[in-house]
This record gives structure tokens, sequence and C-alpha cells, in this order.
């Protein structure tokens, strides 16, 4: 099984060679690395991976027609290393980022969420309206209450799913997106970090390792795997500030449900290093588009049927939305390169 890690890069190569040094060993039959560079990168030093790795410098990304509508300077740049990733095809992506810690095992778990049956799934408790969504921080050790990054405003607080046993296993092939848990502190809403500014002693979170049908959360790009199902849609959108991968999420999910397939959160677990940052200028106000209409980026997705993820991205590129128009110019550039590189 032949899996692509991609990421970008602002600090050189010390933030990925942890990853590296336990790939080197894994049940994975081929590991590389794909990390996209930008115009503000340090020097990236290949020579001390023991698994392949592309750094991909920014003259090297200009043959991608996103390349340009994306900018520089930015971590939408991993973008581009997903299309790279594409082209090698792999038979999964892991995307992550460089301020993570993996676990020793970190490698085994995703190997077996990747090939053994699901055992859990999370199913609605009580009628809700317009659909069910789910937190799956809500059992976390955190001192607080807390949500992923992106959780829309109008869908807080349902307390209307529960995790249960499976029906009947669920096999690893019906399930299209892995989302693992951080710990540490992990990527939680600007909303909550402007009442708890501190770093978060996250160290569990009790429930873990179940699949979603039908019932929605917002996904980020830090710890998640993709299936080749996937493939055509994982990218930033650029021009979504702190919700480019949070609205891309909506389209994952969508895609997957309208293939009666599941979404897995839970392993493999990595600890994330959080480093120092402007919460109000860096974290909130740039997410504020998204508490007020995230809710209504996610009904227009959700009103596409379609099931091959081509054919939804240009659905998508049709949208008059207006956050979801803006970005009609990347989506057709993206389909560009993805035309090219399927043939």
């Amino acid at each position: 099984m032949k899996l692509a890690i991609v990421s970008t890069t602002i600090n050189g190569e010390k933030g990925y060679l942890p990853f590296d040094k336990l790939a080197e060993h894994s049940k994975f039959s081929e590991i590389i690395f794909v990390i996209a560079g930008d115009t503000s990168s340090k020097p990236f030093d290949t020579s001390a991976f023991k698994c392949k790795i592309e750094h991909i410098l920014p003259k090297d990304q200009e043959r991608f027609s996103v390349s340009n509508i994306i900018g520089w300077k930015t971590q939408k740049r991993r973008s581009v290393a997903f299309l790279r990733a594409i082209e090698l095809n792999p038979d999964f992506i892991l995307s992550i980022d460089d301020d993570n810690i993996p676990e020793p095992d970190y490698f085994d778990r995703w190997y077996d969420v990747l090939t053994k049956d699901a055992t859990k799934t999370v199913e609605p408790t009580k009628t809700v309206e317009p659909a069910h969504w789910h937190n799956y921080l809500k059992t976390a050790d955190a001192p607080i209450e807390m949500y992923p990054r992106g959780f829309p405003m109008p869908f807080l607080w349902q307390d209307a799913t529960a995790v249960t046993d499976a029906k009947q296993p669920i096999p690893a092939n019906r399930i299209g997106l892995f989302q693992g848990i951080s710990l540490g502190d992990p990527d939680i809403d600007g909303r909550t970090r402007l009442v708890y500014p501190k770093h978060l002693p996250l160290n569990s979170v009790r429930e873990k390792n179940y699949c979603l049908k039908n019932v929605w959360s917002p996904y980020n790009t830090q710890n998640t795997i993709f299936a080749k199902i996937l493939f055509p849609l994982i990218f930033m959108w650029p021009f979504a500030e702190r919700m480019d991968d949070i609205f891309a999420s909506f389209a994952w999910q969508k895609v997957l449900f309208n293939n009666d397939m599941y979404v897995h959160v839970g392993d493999a677990v990595n600890r994330q290093d959080r480093g120092v940052r402007d919460v109000y200028k860096n974290d909130f106000l740039t997410e504020v588009e998204g508490y007020v209409h995230g809710h209504e980026v996610w009904a227009d997705i959700n009103t596409i049927t379609e099931k091959d993820s081509m054919k939804f991205l240009e659905k998508l590129a049709e949208s008059q939305n207006d956050i979801i128009k803006r970005h009609k110019p990347y989506f057709e550039a993206h389909l560009k390169d993805m035309r090219r590189i399927y043939g």
C-alpha cells in the first residue's frame, strides 16, 4: 500500500524528520513525502530522509495552473503538493503539519485503520433540522468545552448524536476520509481561544475510532487521510482564509455521502506543538466569515448530488453562493490540472 504524505514548509525539514524516522519501518509498502516550498521558506535538506521525498521549489510549482491563483507566503501552497502527490498515484494521501509530533505507533495505527473494519458509528439520538452535526472533541479532557475549527454556529449545541456499536462491521473500503485525532494544543476555533488564550493541555479524547455517514462535522488537513475517490477535491480553498480546508471538507463529506460511504474519526494520534500566535488577528478575525456564512456554504454544497468528484467540482463551480462563486477561477484551474493528470 503506497502512501503519499503532503504538507508545506517555512522552517525547513526539521518538522518532518520525526515522521520519516517512523515511516521507514512502517507496514506501508512505500511512503513518499511531497512538500511544497514557498518563496519565504528556509532551505530544505532532503539528504537525511530515509523515505523518498520531493521538496517542490517555487519555480517547479508554476507548471500547475492553480499556482498563480494561490499566491505565495501561504499554507495554501499545500494544494500544489496535493496535485503532485496525485501524479504519483498513491493509494492514499496523508496531510500533516510541521508542528505536529507523531506518537511512536503513528503509522501502525494508520495502517490498521486503513485495512481493518470499523465497528462503531455515530447515530442520531433525536430529530434536528436541517442535518445532524457531531462534535468529535466533545469527550476531550480539556478544561473547557470546545469545537473543531469551522463548526457552523447554527449547529452548535445540537447534542443530537451518540457513538454506538455498528449493526455490522464497516469495511475499510467504504470509508473515504480519515480524520486523525490531534492532542496537545489542537486545531480548535478562534472563538474559544479568545476566552481561553492559553495553550490547551489536551491529553485524551475518550470517544474515537468511529464512522459517520450523513452526520456532519468540519474536518481539517492537520492529520488527515484521503482515499482515491476524493483526490479531485483535496485542495485548500484559496479565498476562504482560516476556512480554507473547512469548506473543502463539506464537499469531501457530501461526495462520500452521495456514494453511501463514511468518514472515520480517531487513530492515528499526534500532538500539536502550537507556536505563539496573535489569537485575535490570526485566528478569530480570519474565521469570522465562516461563523456568519459557513452554514450557507454547507447548505449550497449539500444540494449537489453528483457521485463523481470531478463532476461534483464542475457543479461546485456553477454555484451562485457568494463565497463559493469567488472561487470559480480556482476551481476551473484545478479542474484543468486534474484533467491533465487523469489524461
